[in-house]
């Protein structure tokens, strides 16, 4: 199956102004284009005093300056060169000493190229670290347009644009490490096919259908409503290499999670600005899994099992993974689970059956009791999720099940008494809801003007916060609020499971905002 690459620039749009797009700092090519128009067009036919006269050649650049290569032809952009990037440093030294010898060309000009020609001439643009861009149109096999800042020159050299077309070699692609992905299964994905020097690459799963672009509320890009988003990642210099593992749900448009039956996808792999896509067949897995807020539990430890129709997980990874105070009282054969240390002065009783306590109240019902399994104590997943307030969907046709958890917030009331605690208790518990659910519209609300998070959703990777453990308030001497808030985690890319940021608080407006977190 070759691979599918769906641009969202329309041609109409680009053939319009006469430009591509999709490249670092083609509009200033575009604005120089339309202004040259402009100006030619309200000239007498003879009068070309008006017309800006650019110096007589550009000045020589050096390797070392350029920090960015694009280049285009028509609506294909090929793999872009990074000057911080060491495996580009022979192109980039290439790109220098052609753009020289064409500078060495170079005659002022008021050439321009619209429509049709402009849209399928090949284009490489190049930035510099001073903040200069150099645009470069091949009008044919021998000329190219240059435009540097507001001047505009026509240079003449065939071997250097032909120099120029063999960079361009290397086009853009990616690849998936299987067609045939399990629930469960390590998928790899790699690829050289973005444009930019960073920002996210979105994995969804969709059924055939109709596709149109739509935005959560969130703002998120779905390829259609029937998408599902299985995965995000970072990617770097135009180029992204990861792991995760195939889901059995994928959150849909409407933040909520859907399970992946067994059955024929389409793989997207979303750049934000263009996608590729992959037929796959993706397959049940060989043993149960559990996914909590989409993400399927890999770790051994966590590994549940089935018994007599109840789903079972072993009790003290459960409550480590979410910080809960866990305890067996083997005399009396009693589990205690809580959110807090352990209780004391509880009765068990005589501990003729198991039996299993969550939050000091013993759970009832036949499908409520833990049990011994190699030695291991195994709590019922439903009714212990339950008793946390926590959703449990069980899906046969994938054999998973999906727990959605709400983290353990600050209970604001405590702060009544004091206006400043108790707004930056209110933000504090938005931050987490913001950073659970990827929510960049909702979590920006809670910042100042301009503010943005320390740890970006890219970094964080799956990572959720399952409960803030402590907070302690410091007043700052600009009249701002401090406070070194202890977080619990759960998927930290780094196998943490708690962490401290330090957040600061201040007036905006007459309103309390987050101004900082480190």
């Amino acid at each position: 199956m070759k691979l599918k690459r769906i641009n969202r620039l329309g041609l109409a749009a680009l053939l319009a102004v006469g430009v591509p797009t999709g490249t670092a700092g083609t509009a200033r090519a575009a604005e120089t284009v339309m202004s040259t128009t402009a100006n030619v067009s309200a000239a007498a036919p003879n009068d070309t005093k008006d017309v800006p006269v650019s110096p007589a050649k550009p000045a020589a650049i050096q390797a070392s300056a350029i920090q960015q290569v694009q280049m285009q032809q028509a609506d294909m952009l090929y793999v872009p060169l990074f000057g911080s990037r060491d495996a580009d440093k022979d192109a980039i030294a290439k790109t220098a000493a052609i753009v020289n010898r064409l500078f060495g060309t170079a005659q002022p000009s008021t050439d321009q190229m619209i429509g049709e020609e402009a849209f399928f001439a090949t284009n490489v643009h190049v930035e510099l670290a001073n903040g200069t861009e150099i645009h470069l149109r091949f009008k044919d096999t021998q000329h190219a347009i240059i435009y540097v800042g507001e001047d505009e020159y026509i240079g003449q050299d065939a071997a250097a644009i032909k120099e120029f077309y063999d960079l361009l070699a290397v086009s853009p692609s990616s690849d998936v490490s299987t067609r045939k992905p399990t629930i469960g299964q390590t998928i790899r994905i790699t690829g050289n096919d973005a444009s930019n020097n960073e920002g996210m690459v979105r994995i969804f799963v969709e059924t055939s259908g109709s596709s149109g672009g739509y935005r959560t509320a969130k703002g998120v890009d779905y390829p259609s409503k029937r998408a599902l988003l299985i995965y995000s990642a970072p990617y770097s210099e135009a180029r992204y290499d990861f792991q995760f593992t195939m889901p059995a749900y994928g959150e849909a448009i409407d933040g909520t999670f859907k399970p992946i039956t067994p059955g024929n996808y389409e793989f997207y792999i979303d750049l934000g600005w263009s996608r590729s896509s992959r037929s796959v067949t993706a397959a049940a897995p060989s043993a149960p899994t559990l996914a909590i807020n989409g993400v399927t539990m890999n770790d051994p430890a966590l590994a549940p099992i089935v018994s007599n129709g109840v789903m079972l997980l072993p009790m003290r990874a459960l409550a480590e993974s979410f910080g809960w105070s866990v305890s067996w009282d083997a005399a009396h054969k009693a589990a205690f689970v809580s959110t807090q240390p352990d209780a004391q002065g509880i009765n068990p009783g005589s501990g003729a059956t198991l039996s299993l306590w969550v939050n000091g109240k013993q759970l009832t019902g036949v499908n409520a009791k833990p049990a011994i399994v190699k030695g291991r104590i195994y709590l019922p997943l439903r009714a212990t999720a339950e008793a946390f307030g926590f959703q449990v969907t069980w899906t046969p046709s994938v054999r998973s099940a999906l727990l959605v958890f709400k983290p353990q917030l600050l209970d604001v009331e405590a702060y009544a008494g004091e206006v400043k605690k108790l707004s930056a208790a209110k933000l504090l518990n938005g931050y987490v809801n913001a950073m659970n659910s990827r929510d960049a519209i909702a979590l920006g609300r809670l910042y100042v003007k301009n503010g943005t998070p320390a740890q970006s959703f890219e970094i964080i990777g799956q990572r959720l916060i399952t409960g803030i453990r402590s907070v302690t308030f410091e007043d700052r001497p600009d009249g701002a609020l401090l406070a070194y808030v202890t977080f619990s985690y759960l998927f930290d890319p780094y196998g943490n499971k708690s962490g401290t940021q330090g957040i600061v608080f201040m007036q905006e407006n007459g309103a309390w905002k987050i101004a900082d977190v480190d």
